[in-house]
Formats: structure tokens, sequence, C-alpha cells
């Protein structure tokens, strides 16, 4: 029917078979096999378009508003799966820094999806699962919940204006002269300085002392400490692009991917719910975007 109707509006097989993504052979042969089910002929065929006959016209007829209202039936149907709250829990630097600023695009694609955002301590809770989806800074070890890599983080220090023209940064010593701010729970399990030491190993800079410095248990508090000129906080790159780009603060060295990333986790089977799975690919999809 749906054939019937592409190739009857558009007096066209070719077209027909376009707009539906499939041959015109195949067009042709369906067509065929209707005409041989009714034992009428529905088109009368041209050289480069087909006319409806007679009988093909009453068809027609009846077949285009019977399709609209199938059509506009399912709509409703999918839209009612599409209505309703999901909840979502994070860490709060994540949600304020990254989730909050990207809402607004969500709710104009999914108008009637309510997600009800919840923000965890320093680190995510997921011993009591009250959530519909989650999102982790983590290893990606999640034992009984389902989880996919939404994106990878990167790591790179960053001071004040003040502290970066204050200092030769080619300098090897230069960190030491600095005082380091630390985000003492940056993941479950990590050493209160594990940010500095991972970037500094991986840097090849062994030499800076981090046991220095100021601690905070969140990573927003360390990098609100840097740009009030306290030292040189640790910055994950997805947290940190509004303070570069207005020039709050600068990089004086390279990034280098943490051994981190986000992942979205759910309760196995979560994704059957057709909300839950919009929010889940919707994140997915702005993950893979730059910046």
């Amino acid at each position: 029917m749906k054939t019937f109707e592409a190739a009857a509006r558009l007096h066209s097989f070719s077209q027909a078979a376009s707009e539906l993504s499939i041959t015109p052979g195949a067009v042709s042969q369906q067509i065929k096999n209707l005409e041989q089910q009714l034992g009428v002929t529905l088109f009368t065929r041209k050289t480069r378009q087909v006319e409806l006959t007679p009988q093909g016209g009453q068809f027609y007829e009846t077949v285009r508003p019977a399709l609209l209202s199938l059509n506009s039936c399912i709509g409703r149907i999918k839209r009612f799966d599409l209505e309703g709250n999901v909840r979502l829990r994070s860490i709060p630097s994540f949600v304020f820094k990254w989730l909050i600023p990207r809402l607004g695009g969500f709710q104009k694609r999914f108008p009637d999806i309510r997600i009800e955002t919840f923000a965890d301590g320093s680190l995510l809770d997921l011993k009591s699962r009250d959530f519909d989806i989650a999102i982790d800074y983590g290893v990606g070890d999640y034992p009984g919940l389902s989880h996919t890599l939404m994106m990878d983080e990167y790591l790179f220090p960053v001071v004040s204006p003040e502290y970066f023209s204050d200092i030769d940064w080619t300098d090897s010593g230069a960190l030491n002269r600095v005082p380091l701010l630390h985000d003492t729970t940056p993941w479950v399990d990590a050493d209160p300085d594990s940010e500095w030491r991972y970037w500094l190993d991986v840097s090849d800079m062994q030499t800076v002392d981090t046991s220095r410095g100021h601690y905070f248990n969140r990573g927003d508090m360390a990098i609100k400490a840097a740009v009030s000129g306290l030292g040189a906080a640790i910055a994950r790159e997805s947290l940190i692009t509004e303070e570069i780009i207005r020039g709050r603060l600068i990089a004086p060295y390279e990034k280098q991917k943490c051994r981190c990333s986000y992942y979205i986790i759910y309760p196995e089977g979560a994704l059957n719910n057709p909300r839950i799975k919009a929010v889940h690919d919707w994140l997915i999809e702005i993950g893979r975007q730059p910046g």
C-alpha cells in the first residue's frame, strides 16, 4: 500500500523508489503483485511517468487517507512512549559545567521528556541504584550494571594569568615553585594527589613533589582556587572550556589523555524504555562532538 501510494502521488516508479529507498525494479514488482491480487490494472505505464487508471484512482482515494490515519496513530503511540520522567544522576562538577549548558538542546528535541537531574557528592554513589541513567567518571568497572563509553577525558595543569606571567614554564622545576591544587577524590579509591601524579608521569616530569599544596574534595573547587590565584590545578578538558576561552585560566603545558573516561550507566535492560534510550543516545551524540 505504501509503495502504491507513493507511485500514485508522484506519478513515477523511479521517484517512488527514491523516496522509499528501494529500487525502481522493486517498486514495479510490488505494483505488479498488487495488480494481480486485485485483478485490475492500477497504472498506465508511459515513457517517463505513470498515470492512474480509473480503478487505480478509486483505489488511491481509499488508500491515501487510510495510510495517513495509520501514520498519525503510530506517531501518537511513539510520542506517548517519549513522555515522562527520566532520573539522571552524576557528579556535581560534571552536572554544573558540562551537562546543564547542553540540556536546552535535549529539551528542544524531546520536549515531553523531563530529565530529573541529581548531583551526588564528589564520587557517584551507585549502591542505591535510584536512577534510570547515570554518568560517571571512572575506569568502566560497574558490576551488575550496563554501561556505555560516552567520551574520553584529558588532563592538563592550569593557572591564573598572574601566575602564568610570573614563572618561566619552560624550566623543568617550575611546578615545584607553585602550590599544587588537588582534587582528592577524582575517581574511586584514588589517592589525594592521583591526578597530579598521573599527569606528571605520562608527561615525563617525575621530579615534581606532589605532596605540596591545597586539597579539595571536588574538582570544581580546585579550579575555582586556581582562578583565584591560589596555585596550579589539574583541569579536566570537558569542564574547563569557559575559563580557558575567557582567559581566566591559562594552560602552560600539553594535555594528556586520562586513565578515566565518562561512562553512561544504567540497569540491565533499561534501554528497552524509549525515554531512557533517547537520553542515552543523545548523550552519546553530544559526547562525540568537539568542545
